[in-house]
């Protein structure tokens, strides 16, 4: 940017950086970029596309109405915080974000949908559309929801560029969405730690320089700031209007009614994350107490299942020592009865022997009696003969 086109008195204004309205407040951002030099927002527009090695120089541009339109009466309404057409006809959406970063890409998504519709003109061809460019200045990171990263890549990026483009060897499908999203609180700890703004991929760039000027508030080492205010006209002359704007009584009271507004929707946002979060807690606390509840009853329930699988088990093994008593006792019954029956053939053949030796006795005592009759008979006879003896001996 040529020095002559610069106001010599807004370069050599003296600036108190603490009283300096805060860029990231959007009431404050769009007054700078819309209300003062459209040279401004080319800048920082070009350092943007520099930094990503984007072949495109902006040198002109017509800032538009940020209202996107409703297509239907039931649709959000929608106001952006900067819109604006490109000498090339691209159209450019710029939006700034403190807070509420959980729906940002899906609001930024839907906001280059819309403003990239309108952009096709009735009978026109789709072909000649222009592209349409999102830029989001965000106060922390857009999360992606799929982390397919490069070896050398950075994990705590300042500066995302997102395109439709093939998945596997990132061949750009199209160049009509290009969205930019910028993270102001990674730029401001990266600075911090390093005490200058030569860091990664922002390396002391026109972009570092524009980024520590709209994050002057918390940018530790005003230094930085004063030394890309020497370094870079467009910068020094950016510092100068955000000074010469916040000395206007209503600009300055419409400032502080958006930042308080700003300070309390977040409040309440953050209130209501902080409620919605003890609930969520209380009701897992309540979830996890009602399953260790529900495991202890499973717990005790198996517990009454194995107590009553071990009396089970245990009246089994009762009943089958009973049985072993009861077939013990039987056998034990059944050599008493073989014992006995032992013990009567025992006595019947003792008393078979005793009645053979009654027997035999009395066999003796008949055969003694024969044999003493026989003797009797014998001696008898001996006596009859010797009668007979006599007798004849007298005859004679």
């Amino acid at each position: 940017m040529d020095s002559k086109d610069i106001n010599a008195d807004m370069l050599h204004l003296d600036v108190d950086y603490d009283d300096l309205m805060d860029l990231r407040v959007d009431y404050a951002f769009k007054l700078l970029f819309t209300k003062g030099d459209p040279r401004l927002l080319i800048s920082l527009l070009n350092a943007i596309f520099a930094n990503k090695q984007i072949p495109r120089v902006v040198k002109s541009l017509t800032i538009k109405n940020p209202s996107l339109e409703r297509e239907s009466a039931e649709d959000k309404l929608s106001i952006l915080d900067i819109r604006a057409e490109l000498d090339d006809g691209t159209s450019i959406i710029i939006e700034i974000h403190m807070y509420g970063l959980g729906e940002l890409k899906a609001k930024t998504i839907r906001s280059w949908a819309r403003a990239y519709g309108e952009e096709l003109k009735i009978g026109g061809d789709y072909a000649d559309q222009p592209p349409t460019i999102a830029v989001t200045f965000s106060n922390g990171q857009i999360e992606p929801s799929e982390k397919k990263q490069k070896p050398d890549s950075d994990k705590n990026k300042i500066h995302m560029l997102c395109m439709i483009m093939d998945r596997e060897d990132y061949t750009v499908f199209t160049d009509a969405m290009e969205l930019h999203y910028i993270d102001m609180r990674a730029f401001v700890k990266a600075v911090n730690e390093a005490d200058s703004i030569n860091i990664g991929e922002a390396e002391d760039s026109t972009f570092s320089k524009w980024l520590s000027v709209i994050t002057h508030k918390e940018i530790t080492n005003k230094a930085i700031i004063e030394d890309a205010c020497k370094e870079e006209e467009a910068i020094q002359m950016a510092v100068s209007t955000i000074a010469i704007q916040g000395k206007d009584k209503y600009a300055r009271q419409a400032y502080q009614r958006r930042q308080d507004e700003l300070y309390f929707h977040h409040k309440f946002l953050a209130d209501n994350a902080r409620r919605t979060e003890q609930a969520e807690r209380m009701i897992e606390q309540e979830q996890r107490r009602a399953e260790q509840a529900e495991r202890e009853i499973e717990q005790e329930k198996t517990r009454a299942e194995q107590e009553k699988t071990r009396a089970e088990q245990e009246k089994t093994r009762a009943e089958q020592a009973e049985y072993k008593i009861e077939q013990e006792q039987r056998r034990a019954e059944q050599e008493q009865r073989r014992a006995e029956q032992e013990q009567r053939r025992a006595e019947q053949e003792q008393r078979r022997a005793e009645q053979e030796k009654t027997r035999a006795e009395q066999e003796q005592r008949r055969a003694e009696q024969e044999k003493t009759r026989a003797e009797q008979a014998e001696s008898e006879n001996e006596i009859l003969r010797k009668k007979l003896a006599e007798l004849e001996a007298n005859m004679g």
